[in-house]
């Protein structure tokens, strides 16, 4: 269940690889974020995935909800403002830092995956704000798709900062 989330993050550190921090906390526009910042965003956001995830698997109560169409996810065309707990520090941050605590929530995401059978994950569910309740199957599974959606956000910094493996 937790291949596509692994292959998504492998391709994240595979497009920072050899930049410096300097140049993984430009803003390409005071408006945007940099690629720190989006890094950043996918731990805070993996952080809340794995929070909700366990407490949904706390209730007794079980649910069954159709198959959301999150793969949506990867049209960025249309932007969504990441709710403020979502949002990153607007300071600059080290790479040894926002690497651990990444590492750390992928683990953690990957535990909820693993450690339970794929048919209590389909019973238990949480809310998302644009998608409805979906079940923690498929918020694992959204988490690959949010990732690859800033996988292309940080390809498209790089290009508009210029800057490419040192």
């Amino acid at each position: 269940m937790f291949t596509r989330n692994n292959d998504i993050r492998s391709q994240i550190w595979e497009a920072i690889s050899g930049l410096n921090e300097e140049q993984l906390n430009l803003r390409p526009t005071p408006e945007r974020w940099s690629m720190m910042q989006v890094l950043r965003h996918l731990n805070l956001m993996e952080r809340i995935i794995v929070k909700q995830a366990r407490a949904a698997l706390e209730k007794e109560q079980t649910v069954s909800v159709d198959k959301k169409p999150y793969e949506l996810t990867l049209d960025r065309s249309h932007s969504v403002n990441a709710p403020s707990h979502l949002q990153p520090p607007a300071e600059p941050e080290a790479l040894t830092n926002v690497r651990h605590d990444l590492e750390a929530s992928h683990q953690a995401l990957m535990h909820v995956a693993q450690d339970h059978d794929a048919e209590l994950l389909r019973s238990k569910s949480f809310p998302h704000p644009v998608f409805g309740e979906m079940d923690l199957a498929q918020w694992i599974d959204f988490a690959s798709y949010h990732e690859e959606r800033h996988l292309a956000q940080i390809q498209d910094i790089k290009q508009r900062l210029g800057v490419s493996h040192t």
